[in-house]
């Protein structure tokens, strides 16, 4: 049976370079859960390039999904690393504007789902003594951006979860880290209008969006420092200072 790294939301740009960075970093020791919700073809493809890989399709914003997940893994092995990266940062409401729908949409996919994979993968994690959660949270979870008052609050929920957990697992012999990315060249990111591109990038230091790749590094750096826990590690090129 294989030790088992986890990403979620691993069709997406930043989700299939931290599985790339974690197969290569890893020299193929770990072998990679790629899940995917609604780009199957992007998983699969993925999936193609790693080789020992397998995807899972799982809605992990419900208790059956994750379930499903954490069934899957345990079908193939022991997890190991778990990286909570599948997020939606839509629907974009101004405060006044909130409506309770997309309040529960954003609750459940970017804080209940990763507490919830969180707990039930660190159970496993403890019978081993040894294991690795990254939540990816955001440069927005200190900066306020308009439309973005539940994404900001779930993912500042987030990093207060790394916290507590990292508290909890440490003695389990579990760590638990967080890593905030700023803007990155991202589908997602390719939506926004080149004007507004340009306005955000007048609010980072470096003065540009970043690659996948930079989150992805950082994230390997995570899983590999053994005495690092409970951090919160910024690669948002400068904009939240």
């Amino acid at each position: 049976m294989s030790d088992i790294a986890v990403v979620t939301g691993a069709s997406g740009g930043i989700g299939a370079a931290i599985a790339k960075a974690i197969h290569a970093k890893s020299e193929g020791q770990l072998t990679l859960c790629l899940h995917y919700n609604g780009n199957a073809a992007a998983a699969q493809a993925l999936s193609n390039e790693i080789p020992n890989s397998f995807v899972v399709k799982a809605n992990l914003s419900t208790a059956e999904g994750r379930k499903a997940l954490l069934d899957a893994v345990l079908a193939k092995g022991t997890p190991y690393c778990l990286i909570n990266n599948a997020g939606i940062d839509k629907p974009h409401e101004p405060a006044l504007m909130i409506t309770e729908a997309g309040f529960e949409k954003l609750i459940s996919t970017n804080l209940a789902a990763p507490l919830f994979l969180m707990r039930d993968f660190a159970k496993e994690m403890a019978r081993n003594e040894s294991g690795v959660i990254v939540n990816i949270s955001s440069v927005l979870a200190r900066k306020a951006v308009i439309g973005s008052a539940v994404y900001r609050a779930t993912k500042a929920a987030l990093e207060a979860l790394t916290l507590q957990f990292a508290s909890e697992l440490g003695p389990k012999g579990i760590r638990v880290v967080a890593v905030a990315p700023g803007f990155i060249e991202t589908a997602m990111t390719a939506e926004i209008p080149e004007e507004q591109r340009a306005g955000i990038k007048t609010g980072v230091a470096l003065g540009t969006f970043g690659a996948p790749e930079a989150i992805a590094e950082t994230v390997w750096h995570a899983i590999e420092n053994q005495y690092l826990t409970g951090a919160v590690i910024a690669v948002d090129g400068g904009m939240a200072l």
